[in-house]
């Protein structure tokens, strides 16, 4: 059993690579930023990096990267199904099988047609049951009224309405439409795109934490979700791009020009920007 689970994570890994490279190489080369995916896919950005970063450790249950995956695709306009069904689910039934005497009774529950059958048994037998009484002679205190006979209408009862067969739901969309609330966007997130148009040192620090410190290369892409707040300290400021969610990307500054950027996520909107030049 453990040699089949290293089996099946091994070429989940494999797959989940491959599928992650195609799905960031569509977005890019539609220019769509991962929030804007986001947007669309009601899918957390940062379950979306996980995803095309291929680190499967990040994600929920296999069955539910599935429907990931599946979302993702159809948003770039993609063969989501076919994308989708690439990415291997264990769905091997299990070796062990129920004891004879347990399969035994399982042959025998009730189906809809064993149903029907007593629906009719009862309503032949209430019928009987109703028609005998009415042949019964009645008591009265009243021995004028002994001749009289009581004629009432009865109904016949109706047949049960047959159930009508449910409608086919595609597995897979009901799986897309139930996925966990763990993996739904905050619309209250932010989320900061990088992109380095030439070599740019930066700093970024994110909540006070410091999350890159370095050289980015040319056509370089880093997102960030920001909570609270996010710095950037740039040596050629004209040369990085940065987008706010789904705002037009603008470059951080001139040219050469050593800029700090720091965006305040709970400020008011008059001081959440701050820049300074060095």
């Amino acid at each position: 059993m453990k040699e089949i689970t290293s089996d099946i994570l091994t070429q989940q890994q494999e797959r989940l690579i491959e599928i992650g490279s195609q799905l960031q190489a569509a977005r890019l080369e539609q220019k769509r930023t991962l929030n804007f995916v986001a947007r669309q896919t009601k899918i957390r950005a940062t379950l979306l990096r996980h995803l095309e970063a291929a680190e499967l450790q990040r994600l929920p249950e296999p069955i539910y990267v599935r429907s990931l995956i599946q979302r993702y695709a159809e948003c770039l306009g993609l063969d989501s199904r076919a994308i989708a069904a690439q990415f291997p689910v264990d769905e091997k039934p299990h070796g062990w099988q129920l004891p004879f005497w347990k399969r035994l009774t399982l042959q025998f529950h009730l189906r809809p047609v064993h149903l029907y059958v007593v629906y009719l048994v009862v309503i032949v037998t209430t019928v009987q049951s109703l028609a005998n009484n009415l042949k019964t002679p009645r008591l009265s205190l009243d021995p004028q009224l002994e001749t009289a006979t009581e004629v009432s209408e009865i109904k016949q009862p109706q047949a049960a309405p047959k159930p009508q067969a449910s409608e086919s739901i595609d597995p897979m969309t009901a799986l897309v439409d139930s996925l966990p609330e763990s993996t739904i966007a905050d619309a209250s997130e932010i989320v900061i795109d990088i992109e380095a148009q030439e070599n740019a040192w930066m700093r970024v620090e994110v909540d006070g934490k410091t999350e890159f410190e370095g050289t980015l290369p040319k056509g370089t892409q880093k997102q960030w979700v920001v909570d609270e707040s996010i710095k950037i300290r740039t040596g050629n400021a004209g040369a990085v791009m940065i987008t706010i969610n789904d705002e037009t990307p603008h470059p951080l500054g001139e040219p050469g020009a050593v800029e700090e950027f720091t965006y305040q996520a709970l400020a008011d909107d008059a001081e959440r920007i701050e820049r300074a030049n060095s």
